[in-house]
This record gives C-alpha cells, sequence and structure tokens, in this order.
C-alpha cells in the first residue's frame, strides 16, 4: 500500500515525497567553481572529503566526482565518488552527505526520484554519516531504507578534542601523561616549526611515515605520488598545513605532521616519526602547539584521525592499536556509524558485491576495497 504523499512510477515503485524534500540535480559550472565556499555552509559544516581537493585525489584512482545539489530547504551540495563497472554506477558520499541526519527518508526519496535524471544508472548510493554510532541511529537509516556496511573514511573511530574551550581548559582535560609529556619536551628544547610546502617538505614527510610505528612505517601506505597529490591539492586549497618536531640529535626532523583545516574541523591526516628520540613527547607537542594553531585560525574540533574502535582499544593485534595508544592520551574513542548502503537495483547490487568486487579487488591490488 502506498501512503499520503506518495507517487507510483510506470514499475510500480513507491517513492515518498514530504512536503521538506529534495531535488537531486547536478551542480551548474558557477557551483562547481565555488565548491568549497558551498559545501562549508552546509548543515554539518563542511568535510574536507566533501571538497574539491578530496575529490581531484580520488580520480587518480578512477572514481569520477559527481558534484550534485540537493535543492530544496535546506539547500546542500553533495560530492559523490562514482564507481563504474559492469553492475552500473554506484555512489559513494564521503563523511556525507553533510544533511541533518533526520532528513534521511528525504534524501532516499530525492535519490529515487532521480533514478531518471541525475541518478540514471546508479544502482546503489553509500552514505557515511558522521554521527556517533548509537541503536537508535542505526534504525533511523534502516527505516529509511539504508542497510548497515563496512567503515570507510578512518577516521569513523576517531579521538576527538573541543577546541571552543580556553586553551588551560583543553590542556587540563589531556590525560596526565600527556600532559607531562608535554611539558618534558619542552622544558628539554624539542623544537617544532610549522614549515611551509613543497617537494622537499613532502620527501621529508614520506620518508618520516616510512619509519614510524617503531621503524615499521604505516600499515597499508600508499605510494609517494598518491600522497604527493593528496598534500598538494590541500595546499593548492588553502587547508593543508605541516609541522616538523626537531630534538637536535638527528640532522633533520625527528617527528612531522600533515594537517588539514576545513569547515570546522582540523584533521591530523599523516604523521612520522623516527623510532629514535632524544626527548620524549615531542610528537605529544607537536599535535598540541597545531590545535592552538587551529583554534586561532577559528576551527571548532580536533580530529586525531584513525584508531581502533572503542571496543577493540586494547586489542594489541588490530593494526591501528599503536597509533590509537598516542591518541588516547588527548581523549576517549568516539565511534561514528559505519557506512550505509541504500540499494537501488537488488539484482546489481549483488552481482557486483558478489562477483565483481572480488575480482576488482585482485585486478587492482586494492584489498581494502574500491574507494
Amino acid at each position: 500500500m502506498v501512503g499520503d504523499g506518495a507517487q507510483v512510477t510506470d514499475e510500480g515503485e513507491a517513492i515518498v515525497t514530504t512536503a521538506g524534500g529534495w531535488t537531486l540535480r547536478d551542480a551548474t559550472a558557477a557551483e562547481v567553481g565555488a565548491w568549497d565556499d558551498l559545501v562549508r555552509q552546509n548543515p554539518d559544516g563542511g568535510q574536507w572529503v566533501q571538497s574539491t581537493a578530496y575529490a581531484d585525489l580520488k580520480r587518480t584512482e578512477r572514481l569520477h566526482p559527481r558534484y550534485l545539489v540537493l535543492e530544496g530547504s535546506p539547500t546542500v551540495h553533495a560530492l559523490a565518488l562514482e564507481h563504474r563497472s559492469l553492475a552500473g554506477r554506484f555512489w559513494y558520499f564521503p563523511t556525507g552527505p553533510g544533511i541533518p541526519f533526520e532528513r534521511f527518508g528525504d534524501f532516499a526519496a530525492a535519490i529515487r526520484a532521480a533514478r531518471g535524471g541525475a541518478a540514471k544508472g546508479v544502482y546503489a548510493v553509500k552514505v557515511e554519516p558522521f554521527e556517533v554510532d548509537t541503536p537508535e541511529r542505526r534504525a533511523v537509516l534502516r527505516d529509511a531504507g539504508f542497510r548497515a556496511a563496512n567503515p570507510i573514511q578512518q577516521n569513523t573511530y576517531t579521538v576527538l578534542v573541543d577546541l571552543t574551550r580556553d586553551v588551560d581548559e583543553i590542556f587540563a582535560g589531556f590525560k596526565k601523561s600527556l600532559r607531562n609529556h608535554i611539558r618534558y619536551a619542552e622544558k628539554h628544547g624539542y623544537r617544532v616549526e610549522k614549515v611551509e610546502p613543497g617537494e622537499a617538505t613532502y620527501r621529508t614527510m614520506y620518508e618520516l611515515m616510512q619509519t614510524v610505528s617503531g621503524g615499521k612505517g604505516v600499515e597499508g601506505m600508499k605510494p609517494y605520488e598518491y600522497y604527493r597529490t593528496l598534500w598538494s591539492s590541500a595546499v593548492a586549497q588553502g587547508s593543508g598545513h605541516f609541522w616538523f618536531g626537531y630534538d637536535g640529535a638527528h640532522d633533520g626532523p625527528q617527528a612531522s605532521a600533515f594537517m588539514i583545516r576545513f569547515g570546522r574541523y582540523a584533521l591530523a591526516k599523516d604523521g612520522g616519526s623516527v623510532p629514535d628520540r632524544a626527548i620524549r613527547g615531542g610528537a605529544h607537542l607537536i599535535r598540541w602547539q597545531a590545535m592552538q594553531w587551529f583554534k586561532e585560525d577559528g576551527a571548532e574540533v580536533y580530529d586525531a584521525y584513525a584508531t581502533p574502535p572503542s571496543w577493540q582499544a586494547d586489542d594489541r593485534s588490530h593494526r591501528l592499536h599503536g597509533p590509537g595508544v598516542f591518541k588516547q592520551v588527548f581523549g576517549p574513542i568516539v565511534d561514528h556509524l559505519p557506512s550505509h548502503d541504500l540499494v537501488l537495483d537488488a539484482r546489481r547490487y549483488r552481482l557486483f558485491m558478489r562477483l565483481l568486487l572480488p575480482i576488482e579487488r585482485r585486478v587492482r591490488r586494492r584489498p581494502w576495497g574500491i574507494w
């Protein structure tokens, strides 16, 4: 039975419409030209992975950016990464779309209504609300027609620091061990510099990422050109920032950090260090000084980026156990919702998930998936 406020397509599919519903369309050239500013005006304040810099990065991995507009109240600008295969088109909205959480039913209706237009050929849509994972929120998505899938962005599980508080209050909120580390590094002359971007900085950053975690490096680390594209795109956008830390015992920096400032967030995206250090606490001091810089710049939240989920925080076999231990001194792990899929064509979705995706993982050597 089709309820009030619904329409029926020629195929007999019910399309729910509401008074506050959206119409989905492709962005105009003018909107794409102003995309980053428009994304920052979204209800969620804007996510970097919804920006043009991230779109340019993922284009190098054979994903096709789609700049989309949900026209209505409020109007929302949403980046979808389109994966193309024999099954058709699969859309992924990284940490998005930036709509009010209670409006995912309206969003699903807008997608279904656009299957003859902007969403033509799309058999599934993956969303990724940056909301704390609760049974109640999962129920909202389930009732809107979404099914839970796997986490995609590494900050699905992360540590968040509220930067709207006074500096002294932020510092007092850290664990005592962290406060001691920071004071020790300052007392013993650990020097932190915000460094200029460029090829030399990128090369040094990449080298330090290869020796982090006691010399083991970052698990699943991608080739240099991927990071160079990421860093240079963020820098060109005005959102990318580098910090190096010096302990006086090495020819160059002992530790490094690359962070992104976009919308409300300061995202601690990449970090590296040499395994031996003359002054303990340097990496912590880098992040504390960066937090203060971002606070002055207007950021409201520091995102430590990438930890195990809270229920695996003590699991030494987890690939992010080491980084998780380092980051938990700044605050507790926050578990966000995993991605959720809206399936528009069940047959094509099964074809992709069961047959095409495993092949693509092997051929493209992408064990972590397609996104």
